[in-house]
């Protein structure tokens, strides 16, 4: 009898604790709560969204794996390289890659694939998924680590949208919109603190528009954040000045996030950082791990659940926030732009 009571009160204890997991796991909104911290940076214009790879996957450009072994196929297609070759290399970490594979093509004299032409969405994806419209909405301060242009269209086509209104519109304006200046930037000499404005879009790495800039190799990331050097200047701006969001950004970028904050060589006191993160909701002990992990480089996770949709749910969740986030961004005061002119001269 001792032993059967003992056995239920072991099967009660297992049920409550299985019970307490769905509870801790289905915490997780679909679409999470904005931190009151990226509203207020967004109204006084000093949110900055740092764009990665895992917003143009889902419009269906290459990851950055499928990235470099573009190049590694190309190489096995023109007999540079054969197939016991190919299927070792295959496994190197993608930088790695695009590093040999690079350095392959120049010891061959040859020209490697255009990146824009490796860089292409799908047609339906960029109309089922429009995230860059909805991110360019944010009227934040764009940085990115992407070569690819879909930011800098959008940019372009909703400038335009704007100036077709101006023109048929005889409405009042609103002083805060009647220029709406922007900038594209992505040569590493005009990476300059003062190109921080609102819907300015920075390629930290260069732009597919012009492949002789571009930051691929080991070499060009070395080169490209040597102490004092521009890039260098103006990312110790960004993360000490400014609240940082990074939106899709996965575990192949992981290791050049660390790299970009450890050269800034600033991790505020209280965390000012964020980064929306796709998580399973039983992952919630793993995600406790990592949260952990990213409070010690001053970001503080935002988690949104992949069960259903995948990682296209972040799409959702951009779109919704575009709403709370796009009618309350200003500019920067007149006295923060003063300040910004001063600590550059």
């Amino acid at each position: 009898m001792f032993v059967l009571e003992e056995m239920r009160d072991v099967s009660l204890l297992s049920h409550r604790r299985h019970f307490k997991l769905i509870e801790n796991t289905n915490y997780m909104k679909n679409i999470p709560d904005i931190p009151k911290e990226i509203l207020d940076a967004s109204s006084r214009g000093k949110l900055i969204i740092f764009v990665g790879a895992g917003v143009s996957r889902i419009i269906g450009c290459p990851s950055w794996r499928e990235f470099a072994e573009k190049y590694l196929k190309d190489l096995l297609e023109k007999k540079i390289i054969n197939y016991y070759e190919f299927s070792h290399l295959q496994n190197e970490e993608p930088r790695k890659l695009l590093s040999i594979c690079l350095k392959i093509y120049k010891e061959y004299n040859l020209i490697p694939p255009k990146t824009g032409d490796i860089l292409k969405a799908d047609e339906i994806k960029l109309i089922k998924y429009p995230i860059y419209d909805d991110l360019y909405s944010f009227n934040a301060i764009y940085l990115t680590t992407n070569y690819d242009e879909y930011l800098d269209k959008t940019a372009n086509k909703a400038y335009r949208d704007f100036i077709s209104r101006q023109e048929s519109s005889n409405e009042a304006r609103d002083p805060i919109d009647s220029k709406r200046d922007y900038r594209i930037v992505s040569a590493k000499d005009d990476l300059l603190v003062s190109e921080l404005k609102n819907r300015t879009i920075i390629h930290f790495h260069g732009s597919a528009e012009n492949e002789s800039d571009l930051v691929v190799t080991i070499v060009d990331y070395m080169n490209h954040y040597v102490k004092d050097s521009k890039p260098a200047v103006l990312l110790e701006e960004v993360f000490k000045s400014y609240t940082v969001l990074f939106v899709g950004y996965g575990l192949e970028e992981y290791e050049i996030l660390e790299f970009m904050i450890n050269k800034a060589s600033v991790v505020p006191e209280v965390i000012q950082h964020y980064m929306l993160y796709p998580v399973f909701k039983t992952e919630s002990q793993l995600l406790k791990f990592q949260e952990t992990y990213y409070a010690d480089l001053g970001i503080k996770l935002i988690p949104y659940p992949k069960d259903e949709h995948g990682y296209e749910q972040l799409s959702t969740v951009i779109n919704e926030w575009a709403k709370q986030i796009g009618p309350i961004a200003r500019p920067q005061m007149y006295y923060d732009k003063i300040k910004l002119i001063d600590e550059v001269i």
